[in-house]
């Protein structure tokens, strides 16, 4: 039966306040149709709306330009309690603003009269080529927002619970549903104008809190003590088992510089390589390479080393050394003897995208004249607002409020902002060294193996989060239950529940330990877990598959269950929305649905049904919902009384 389309005015109410009737409609989700001390004219309506019509508001059937709401009938009481006003119940999803930008319009000659008060309701028809076009028009848009207000719901619910699962029959659309929410949270926006949200950072932060002048101690002391450690005066004295990375000894001059130091300014070297020289334990001797390669021995390629670096610290040589190291492993040595001098990013493409902010040509520039760029535009937002912000603070503020290690987009002077998504497919072999950390085997330089651990799909996407801590992550863990949850999350179920909060910096309540420690041996051991506030997880789970692992009570009371069910109301096509129907009264019947299943858990989803034609009708029938209901009826889903129904579908799709 097709959906009924009415048209109803209010402004013929006896107290005379079309707007009150109006907001009232809108604010109690009603639709009247009656009037107060009218209950003839009520009775007469009263019957006609049904569950599932729309109802369309109007201000005025003769001159309905100014169209209010419209909306589908949920639910009907008799009458409010303040008179005899006969109404629907409706969930309202269009209002005035939609029908003027959807150019949808009512023709008031079309009115079909069903009262002595012309104007009071009419359904449009859909003999009626206008009346049709406008009914199509209305059922599209609903349907859209429909869906999104729907989406808008459960998205509400992952953000406050960070995890949740999607689960239902086949069919229903659960992928799609979590990508559709997936695709709404990192879509790309206009967020902000970037050079209006620094100057709020220098005009308002308070720099004599507590807690900020306890950080900035903690940063000066930490400088002081490798520069005590390593004094620039020495630095063409320093011992190869001094300046060496990979020993284990957490107190080298290049562990200081890729691990003590960051908190000042991150430094990843990306191989050992890039330090020239280094302490490689899989032959229990040095390694030394670059420049240096060529040297007599390891000493002598130490020596070269000092001599480079002692140019560059104490003798003002900055752009040479650039020849012999990384740009970063530069940046990094010089913001560590000279803070007040250079910049703490210490990646060329952060110092880039940065310089965008402010709309820097830095074409021409080397990477130190960059460095040197941002910190003189800092010296002058520090005097612009007399504040004694230091630089590790506003390059600590830039990594937070904006994607540095992203390209950016500026659009005008709004910054574009964008989150990330990735689905991911679980099955019963899925294990903990797949999804969150674990030991690889690799080959290094002399075709020797040698073994690693890494971190899995899991806590590198928490990463990519962590460093960007505006932009929202979303893995989707498809068929998430065809897994063993307990064994692939292992101590993350605690993870899960206590999330590291930015603003809080509650970086020791939210972490957990791992079995594992990525360090490898080169530094201090590390086998930290912790999932950052703006990393969201929706799982996806067919409630008809029986031959999955089973989900414990301590990860369901981390995650928010959500039934996706099949819903006729997006099936088109009559002849489908028939077919839909028939078939699911086979999960509606003692006789065929075996007891210990609930029909909402295993009968067929709408997305069997969504056609275009008979013919794609007959293709989905014959290869997707009779081999279905086949397997069903074999694993004891259905009873064999159902097979009186497979038999006739079989005839009747060719089967």
């Amino acid at each position: 039966m097709k959906r009924r389309y009415w048209v109803i005015s209010p402004n013929v109410l006896n107290d005379g306040n079309t707007t009150h009737w109006l907001e009232r409609s809108k604010s109690e989700n009603k639709v009247f149709v009656g009037y107060d001390k009218d209950a003839i004219h009520g009775e007469k309506f009263k019957n006609k709306l049904s569950n599932g019509d729309c109802v369309i508001i109007a201000q005025g059937a003769k001159d309905n330009r100014n169209l209010f709401l419209a909306g589908l009938i949920t639910s009907q009481r008799d009458y409010d309690e303040e008179g005899e006003v006969y109404f629907r119940n409706v969930d309202y999803y269009m209002d005035k603003n939609d029908f003027k930008d959807n150019n949808i319009r009512l023709n008031s000659n079309n009115a079909y009269k069903e009262s002595n008060n012309p104007g009071t309701i009419y359904e449009l028809k859909y003999e009626n080529s206008f009346d049709k076009s406008v009914m199509d028009k209305i059922n599209s848009l609903i349907k859209l927002k429909k869906e999104k207000k729907a989406m808008q719901d459960k998205i509400a619910l992952l953000k406050y619970k960070k995890q949740i699962i999607l689960q239902g029959p086949p069919g229903t659309g659960k992928t799609r549903l979590a990508k559709l929410m997936a695709e709404e949270m990192t879509k790309t926006t206009a967020t902000f104008s970037g050079l209006d949200k620094i100057d709020d950072f220098f005009k308002s932060t308070d720099t004599k809190n507590s807690i900020f002048l306890e950080k900035r101690k903690s940063q000066y002391e930490l400088l002081e003590n490798f520069q005590k450690r390593y004094p620039k005066e020495q630095l063409i004295n320093i011992s190869k088992e001094n300046y060496a990375l990979g020993t284990g000894k957490n107190d080298s001059f290049c562990w200081w510089i890729e691990r003590g130091l960051k908190p000042l300014g991150y430094y990843s070297p990306g191989s050992a390589r890039s330090y020239m020289l280094f302490w490689k334990k899989e032959i229990g001797e040095y390694s030394k390479h670059g420049f240096v390669k060529s040297a007599l021995d390891f000493d002598d390629a130490m020596k070269k080393i000092a001599i480079e670096l002692d140019k560059a610290v104490n003798q003002g040589n900055h752009t040479d050394i650039l020849k012999y190291f990384g740009d970063g492993f530069v940046l990094k040595v010089l913001n560590s003897y000279y803070p007040n001098d250079f910049f703490p990013i210490n990646s060329v493409k952060c110092i880039e995208n940065a310089l965008k902010i402010f709309g820097v040509d830095y074409s021409g520039l080397n990477p130190l004249e960059k460095n040197l760029k941002l910190q003189e535009i800092y010296l002058q937002k520090r005097n612009q607002f007399n504040t004694d912000i230091t630089n590790f603070e506003f390059m600590h503020f830039l990594f937070v409020e904006f994607n540095l290690k992203e390209p950016l987009v500026l659009d005008v002077q709004s910054l574009i902002k964008k989150g990330k998504f990735k689905i991911i497919q679980f099955h019963p072999s899925f294990s903990y060294e797949d999804f969150v950390r674990g030991i690889t085997a690799k080959t290094n330089s002399d075709d020797k193996v040698f073994y690693k651990v890494e971190d899995r799909i899991l806590m590198e996407f928490a990463q990519e989060a962590l460093d960007n801590p505006k932009n929202n992550y979303i893995l989707i863990l498809d068929e998430i239950n065809r897994a063993n949850l307990s064994s692939v999350l292992g101590e993350l179920i605690y993870a899960l529940e206590y999330r590291y909060y930015f603003d809080k910096d509650n970086q020791q309540q939210a972490s957990v330990e791992s079995l594992y420690d990525i360090s490898n041996g080169d530094e201090e051991p590390n086998r930290t877990l912790m999932l950052p506030e703006n990393l969201y997880i929706i799982g996806t789970m067919n409630t008809a598959d029986r031959s999955v692992g089973h989900i414990d009570y301590a990860i369901r009371r981390r995650f928010a269950f959500v039934n996706v069910l099949p819903d006729d109301s997006v099936i088109a096509n009559t002849n489908a929305k028939a077919l839909f129907t028939d078939i699911n009264n086979l999960f509606n019947n003692n006789n065929t649905l075996a007891a210990d299943f609930k029909a909402d858990q295993v009968r067929l989803g709408h997305s069997y049904f969504i056609v275009n034609d008979e013919a794609e009708l007959a293709l989905k029938a014959k290869y997707e919902i009779i081999p279905i209901l086949e397997e069903y009826l074999k694993d004891g889903i259905l009873l064999e009384a159902a097979e009186t129904k497979i038999s006739e579908l079989k005839k009747r799709f060719g089967n």
